[in-house]
């Protein structure tokens, strides 16, 4: 499972993990790789850097906060809010994997705020996608039938 920190100078880093006792699992942050060592002790699961002190880790669930030193991150499990993204009201990211399944709109199209521009199919459900802006379609990255993981840039709006 992926893991999205964001902090509040929207500064992020994510890690990959799976957490499986007697697992030396490996990642990167900051361009420092660093291994962690994960154990399981009466259902409960306890991390080390160096398999002498140990901690416990932490479950963390979805949109929580993690507090380190002098920073805070919000958690985000398996996904990152497309709000997020440096996109403003006129981009069109997805929020998790999904399917395009109909595309109403093309370049240069015009569109009003709300109106619909796409349906996504992700977990099994349709979703419409509807425009956050008054605008013209300046970009279209996408084409019916493919597949997109969460955080894609679909569609840009021009205001």
């Amino acid at each position: 499972m992926r893991y999205y920190f964001i902090n509040q100078d929207m500064k992020e880093f994510s890690l990959d993990v799976e957490v499986q006792a007697g697992k030396v699992m490996e990642f990167a942050y900051e361009g420092a790789k660093t291994k962690l060592f994960i154990k399981k002790l009466a259902g409960k699961n306890y991390y080390s850097f160096d398999q002498v002190a140990w901690k416990k880790l932490p479950s963390l669930g979805v949109n929580e906060t993690l507090v380190s030193n002098s920073e805070v991150y919000k958690v985000y499990r398996g996904y990152k809010p497309s709000g997020l993204n440096k996109g403003g009201a006129g981009a069109l990211i997805t929020h998790m994997p999904g399917k395009i399944v109909k595309l109403y709109k093309k370049e240069g199209d015009k569109v009003t705020k709300g109106e619909t521009v796409l349906i996504l199919e992700a977990m099994k459900m349709e979703n419409e996608i509807k425009s956050g802006a008054d605008g013209v379609i300046k970009t279209v990255n996408i084409k019916e039938g493919q597949a997109v993981e969460a955080g894609f840039l679909m569609i840009e709006i021009e205001e």
